[in-house]
């Protein structure tokens, strides 16, 4: 399904919308891949090291990571290495600036795309709260609070897309429709306004979301024995700064010049560099409370539509 007028007017409305079978088990193959490899590598090592009794091939996907984790601790609190700047696969960056994608996103920040480094790859494993598992358990937020101020104001979309099916058992994304229309950045998590209800965005393998910087948005547990596996992608215009400067954006479409497109291996080079200079979570000073959000809201800010 194409990204209509429709989606675009609900995404102004309510500050998010979702494109029901915008993609293809095709166009997420080459990312299931990348994963299905790396987790038999988890598997291999471990298993060499005498950490878990099994390599677990029987396991599909969806579970195998789980299974392994069953076993190994560290496995499941150290989601870091499964991230797309630590595992900097070709098929994940080609997925990055998949056509059909792109063509979602381009009505609702225009032609010239960036994808910027606060992309992530979420392995949603199992909760156990006797164990202290709550894997990826996401509080109330925005994520205009992940930014420098010299980037404050640009105009960026989340996309979140699940790679399995995602439901209220194995912890699906809920979102506060509307709060964006109040133009404000509740910097702490424990300030997001609670006066909106929640509402819970069970989607299935396909469906895209695309989602406000403003819009307060969390998840809750998984309670089932199987991973919600999921990636939260950041688009922004080209030529702004990045939220994230430490790490690296890339240029995934460009109508004007195709030619500055970056290429996979620029994009992967510039991840292991970023990487040796800061290995661990980065991110700058940040105001207190709430303030007032003065940035671009929607392309129409740009294009004077």
């Amino acid at each position: 399904m194409k990204m209509t007028e429709a989606h675009v007017e609900r995404y102004v409305e309510e500050g998010y919308v979702v494109v029901e079978a915008g993609l293809t088990d095709a166009d997420l193959e080459p990312v299931i891949q990348d994963y299905t490899d790396i987790v038999d590598g988890i598997a291999h090592n471990l298993h060499s090291q005498g950490r878990i009794s099994s390599l677990y091939e029987g396991e599909p996907f969806e579970t195998r990571l789980a299974r392994i984790a069953d076993e190994d601790e560290e496995t499941y609190h150290n989601d870091l290495p499964l991230d797309v700047g630590g595992t900097r696969r070709r098929g994940t960056f080609e997925f990055l600036r998949n056509e059909t994608l792109l063509d979602l996103v381009e009505p609702l920040i225009g032609p010239e795309i960036t994808c910027n480094s606060i992309t992530h790859i979420r392995a949603k494993l199992p909760t156990d709260e006797a164990r202290e598992h709550k894997s990826n358990i996401a509080p109330w937020h925005q994520d205009a609070i992940f930014t420098t101020m010299e980037s404050h104001h640009i105009l960026q979309i989340t996309v979140w897309l699940p790679l399995c099916n995602a439901t209220e058992e194995n912890g699906c994304l809920h979102v506060r429709p509307g709060v964006h229309k109040l133009k404000r950045v509740f910097w702490g998590y424990d300030d997001v306004s609670a006066s909106v209800e929640p509402v819970a965005v069970p989607m299935k393998k396909g469906d895209v979301i695309f989602i406000h910087k403003l819009i307060p948005h969390g998840s809750y547990a998984n309670n089932t024995d199987s991973i919600r596996w999921s990636m939260d992608i950041r688009y922004q215009q080209s030529h702004e700064p990045s939220p994230r400067p430490e790490w690296p954006s890339f240029m995934a479409r460009s109508r004007m010049d195709p030619s500055t497109e970056t290429p996979y291996e620029v994009w992967r080079d510039a991840w292991q560099a970023g990487l040796e200079k800061h290995p661990g979570k980065v991110g700058g000073e940040r105001p207190s409370g709430t303030t007032d959000y003065k940035g671009l809201m929607y392309l129409s800010d740009t294009t004077g539509g």
